[in-house]
């Protein structure tokens, strides 16, 4: 991974190859590198590349409105999280910019192509039927589909983040992004709101996934703690791939579990009260 993110490094012309190939969480990821480490001038070249391919394929047909708008919407999520990290060098702006303009870039995804629901049923019939009663199944609303769809966004988005971030301290700050990541720690009001708002879309169906991405930044926090907590006792990388595995498994229940978690930590600052002791 180090030698992909030298090769990134070590020209335009290189960050935009590998952007524009479209190898997922990589091609990304090197977005988020050239914005982290060169700024916004460099990174809107990389990504105004990076679009070009799709943004043709969609004016010419070969991409559905749909996955033009959520291949476009994913990117632009990208280059925004990783200008608000390097600006501010705060995870808490950049979860929140990120899982942001994910989100509107879905529902203006759905608004272009017609409807996601809809967009997907038409996708999904002709590959075979069996699928689209299945996408009928699962998503019973417009609300639920648009949710879904920005939730899976905001994750895959934050993902290529933390790996170009990663790749930025590999290259230039060895142990940085460890540290800074097992700090990451939600403002109390935010994390308050954001619970809120997720027990309350819990409440109703055809809003819990949009529950699950507003408290996505929340998410993030809960783990970072956990990882600092394997971190400072010493015990292994076995309880991270079992939080991962469970997180694989049963997302929505974890997530509420991880909110709490970051909830607890905004209030009483587990971090600090440990160095206190």
């Amino acid at each position: 991974m180090r030698a992909l993110a030298e090769f990134i490094m070590r020209g335009r012309v290189r960050a935009v190859l590998i952007t524009m190939v479209g190898i997922p969480l990589i091609s990304p990821a090197a977005l988020a590198l050239v914005g982290l480490r060169r700024g916004s001038s460099d990174g809107l070249m990389v990504l105004a590349w990076a679009l070009l391919p799709v943004v043709a394929a969609g004016m010419s047909g070969y991409m559905s409105p749909l996955m033009t708008g959520l291949a476009v919407s994913h990117l632009a999520a990208v280059f925004c999280g990783a200008m608000a990290l390097r600006n501010s060098r705060s995870w808490t702006r950049a979860l929140v910019v990120t899982t942001a303009v994910a989100a509107v870039g879905i529902l203006l995804t759905a608004h272009f192509s017609g409807g996601l629901l809809q967009s997907l049923l038409v996708a999904a019939e002709e590959s075979g039927g069996a699928q689209a009663e299945q996408l009928q199944q699962v998503f019973a609303s417009e609300p639920m589909a648009t949710g879904y769809l920005s939730w899976v966004s905001a994750i895959t988005a934050t993902l290529a983040l933390v790996v170009g971030r990663w790749w930025q301290a590999m290259l230039y700050n060895p142990g940085g992004f460890r540290e800074e990541f097992h700090q990451l720690r939600m403002p109390l009001p935010l994390a308050a709101a954001g619970m809120l708002v997720w027990v309350y879309c819990l409440l109703t169906q055809d809003y819990a996934f949009w529950g699950a991405v507003i408290a996505f930044p929340m998410v993030v926090a809960g783990i970072a703690l956990i990882h600092w907590m394997v971190a400072s006792r010493g015990w292994g990388r076995g309880p991270l791939v079992a939080l991962y595995i469970a997180l694989v498994i049963a997302a929505l229940p974890l997530a509420g579990f991880l909110c709490g978690l970051a909830l607890i930590d905004s209030w009483i600052d587990i971090r600090g009260r440990a160095a206190n002791k």
